[in-house]
């Protein structure tokens, strides 16, 4: 019999749960690690959505990205996602910047999907340092992106300048504007990133490519989906169709994407 345990340790080995930042909280934060994981469901968030998912499939565990509880509770509300896990028996188990800075983790997997190969790595800021196979437009690099991650929509800033020198952090990652500076990066590639930090990159010649938290990470899930299949045939692992940050995009002419 496949337990939550079980999972916790494959996922340990090629991302150790140790290598968390000290701010984060991963692991199995809700429920039994004994629990049997005969049918699992993965998704960057456990949203309520998420857990309805779960309770339709059947399936007793939920792998997240982010943490179910990454601060304190004080008390547990009948709507929270923790209450309604616990009601329904599911187990949920996060992995979160261990993931992030992991080979072939998230960071890893958003570099290769994105044509950046890995020259350096900063685990300590989730960010890795690589280059583009060859040099391109701010433009023509900001459609691959887009066409290549399927997204709706990117901010991206364009300084006029070819592409070769890439830094790559995951999530919220905007900080690491002041680390690709000092790298010599041409871009930035991240899911969030503050106007200052913006205004920073403008002043030292760096564009910035804004792909949104949710579309900066969700490559990871089927990925990560695929790797537990291969070492637990006999449990069923599924992409949570549910999982989404529900943003629409609006563009000039008007239309919704």
């Amino acid at each position: 019999m496949i337990t939550a345990a079980m999972i916790y340790d494959e996922i340990h080995r090629s991302a150790p749960f140790d290598t968390a930042m000290s701010f984060d909280n991963v692991g199995i934060l809700v429920g039994d690690p004994d629990a049997p994981a005969e049918k699992v469901l993965l998704a960057l968030d456990a949203t309520v959505p998420v857990i309805q998912e779960a309770v339709s499939v059947g399936a007793s565990l939920i792998i997240t990205h982010h943490p179910v509880i990454f601060h304190p509770l004080k008390r547990i509300e009948p709507d929270s996602i923790p209450y309604l896990a616990i009601r329904h028996g599911i187990t949920i188990l996060s992995a979160h910047t261990n993931l992030d800075i992991a080979p072939g983790g998230v960071n890893d997997t958003l570099a290769e999907q994105i044509g950046v190969t890995e020259d350096q790595r900063f685990d300590e800021h989730c960010a890795l340092l690589g280059h583009l196979s060859e040099p391109l437009s701010v433009t023509d690099w900001a459609v691959r992106i887009q066409n290549r991650l399927g997204l709706n929509g990117l901010r991206f800033t364009d300084h006029h300048r070819m592409l070769n020198r890439i830094l790559v952090s995951c999530g919220a990652g905007g900080d690491n504007i002041f680390l690709a500076a000092g790298c010599g990066a041409d871009a930035l590639v991240t899911g969030e990133i503050k106007h200052h930090e913006i205004i920073f990159a403008n002043d030292h010649h760096i564009a910035v490519f804004d792909l949104g938290h949710f579309g900066s990470e969700r490559a990871i899930i089927p990925v990560l989906c695929r790797k537990l299949q291969q070492q637990f045939p006999d449990t069923s692992f599924l992409c949570a169709a549910s999982d989404t940050d529900n943003l629409q995009y609006l563009s000039p002419g008007g239309t919704f994407k």
